[in-house]
């Protein structure tokens, strides 16, 4: 990294002339005795960068990204280019290290860009640039070699492939900030497309390769439809509406009951989804450290639900234990005085993992006795992501929507609902997503929110996206809420 020394001897001007083009603070600091020390801090920055987006299921590369002041590892950090500190671009930790420290340069965690804190930018100089692209070009053809087979290709013809046949995506579709046409009420199916898509570890999957669509020979593969998804968010420039008719047909084909214009239900949607990106997924055949599927979804969404039931006779525990994709909570606990009360999310969780005596006999294999036992539901191992399902539509002898607010937090304890819950170590999930339903149990439509790498809030209504806030996020009427693991520690 540069040294403090270097940054005095480089002595930088730090005013901004609008008509030198570029940032003069690079450009003097490229054309002073420290030329080749910054070039080779920017090498190792932006390889250190780029090596760990193609790692983004590797608790390690989320632990190098952490901010040093808070902690934060879901939206951008900036490394800095003169020391070993890590900082955060949404609560300005990277900003504050400048300003205590006066190191002016930074490389964003994700993209290996160079960032001046003195013009307060993002910058392009066409020597870092090169840099920058020779690292990127470098471990892509490592995953060609390693995944295609063509390791007997040679370095040149390599080269000469990659340069006629790829580009660099423009700046508009790095955020993939973008809308979904509809489709003849197709917004159940948006709001599921949004979610994936601002999901950090199904979206690093799908942009790094993790589905060869132009090698899949399945019929009617949902993996291909998303991939081609990935594919135009993040490489169009365009910011008009999506119309994703190739996934619509597919789904229309392998799910009948999703076929026609009717309204569908956008939980059932999604779970439709994970069935079918397991099925499709290339990744099958690479089992988990747990011995589970590989693919993108069971490494994302999958966990484990303890079922524990107690003999009162014997206070024998007979353990079950099962996968866990999502969560679905009832709002309303029967056994409350008031019962028609709307629990918060804090309170769902609390009632879903509560004992509860099971109305019909059990018979004890323990003692031999038959017994009304108690059951009680723990999550044993906590997946990635968190996704939870807020019953609003009842289904007893009349249908009913609850249509009431649920409070609900950003930043989510789950430690008291797991089987550690006594754990010193705590288990922090922070929101990234919020599905919402407006109108009746049987017609309505969907909206949603999705919290970007910048830490901003945005609101997808189909093709028309707004900005949002954390304010009017909480005080939605939320259906489904996705949450990520914040403390890998």
């Amino acid at each position: 990294m540069i040294s403090d020394s270097t940054q005095l001897e480089i002595n930088l001007d730090r005013g901004f002339s609008p008509q030198v083009f570029g940032c003069p603070h690079v450009k003097q600091l490229l054309a002073s005795s420290s030329r080749e020390i910054a070039l080779r801090s920017y090498r190792q920055a932006a390889l250190v960068a780029v090596e760990l987006r193609h790692k983004d299921t590797d608790l390690s590369a989320f632990e190098v990204r952490r901010c040093r002041s808070c902690g934060e590892i879901l939206t951008t950090t900036i490394i800095c280019l003169q020391c070993p500190f890590v900082g955060c671009r949404r609560l300005r930790h990277a900003e504050s290290h400048h300003t205590d420290s006066s190191h002016m340069f930074g490389v964003d965690s994700r993209t290996g860009n160079l960032y001046c804190f003195v013009c307060c930018d993002y910058i392009f100089n066409h020597t870092l640039e090169e840099i920058r692209a020779n690292i990127e070009l470098s471990i892509t053809m490592k995953k060609l070699n390693r995944h295609d087979n063509i390791s007997s290709m040679t370095t040149r013809e390599d080269v000469a492939l990659l340069e006629n046949n790829a580009r660099l995506p423009p700046c508009q579709a790095q955020a993939g900030l973008r809308g979904f046409q509809n489709m003849g009420a197709t917004c159940f199916m948006s709001v599921i497309l949004q979610s994936l898509i601002h999901n950090p570890i199904i979206r690093n999957d799908f942009l790094r390769g993790g589905h060869n669509s132009m090698q899949c020979t399945r019929e009617n593969c949902l993996s291909c439809c998303i991939d081609e998804i990935f594919t135009e968010f993040f490489s169009s420039p365009a910011t008009t509406g999506f119309g994703p008719a190739q996934l619509l047909t597919t789904a229309w084909k392998t799910q009948r009951s999703l076929a026609g214009y009717s309204e569908q239900d956008a939980h059932e949607f999604l779970q439709f989804v994970v069935d079918q990106l397991h099925a499709t997924s290339d990744q099958l055949s690479l089992p988990t450290e747990n011995g589970e599927c590989g693919c993108v979804m069971h490494r994302a969404f999958c966990g484990q639900l303890e079922s524990d039931i107690i003999c009162p006779n014997c206070n024998n525990t007979t353990v079950t234990v099962d996968p866990l994709m999502d969560l679905s909570l009832e709002l309303r606990d029967r056994k409350l005085a008031n019962a028609s009360r709307i629990l918060s999310l804090q309170e769902c969780l609390e009632k879903f993992t509560s004992p509860e005596k099971l109305e019909t006999k059990y018979s004890c294999s323990f003692c031999g006795t038959k017994q009304e036992v108690t059951k009680q539901l723990k999550i044993k191992r906590l997946p990635l992501v968190l996704s939870i399902q807020l019953k609003r539509f009842e289904h007893s002898l009349k249908s009913n929507k609850i249509d009431d607010h649920v409070p609900f937090s950003v930043e989510l304890d789950m430690t008291p609902y797991t089987t550690r819950e006594r754990s010193k170590r705590r288990y922090l999930y922070e929101l990234f997503g919020v599905v919402c339903h407006q109108g009746k149990i049987n017609t309505g439509h969907y909206t949603c929110s999705m919290r970007n790498r910048e830490g901003l809030w945005f609101n997808f209504d189909d093709s028309t996206v707004t900005l949002s806030s954390e304010k009017e996020v909480l005080a939605s009427k939320a259906y489904l809420l996705f949450y990520i693991v914040k403390d890998l520690a």
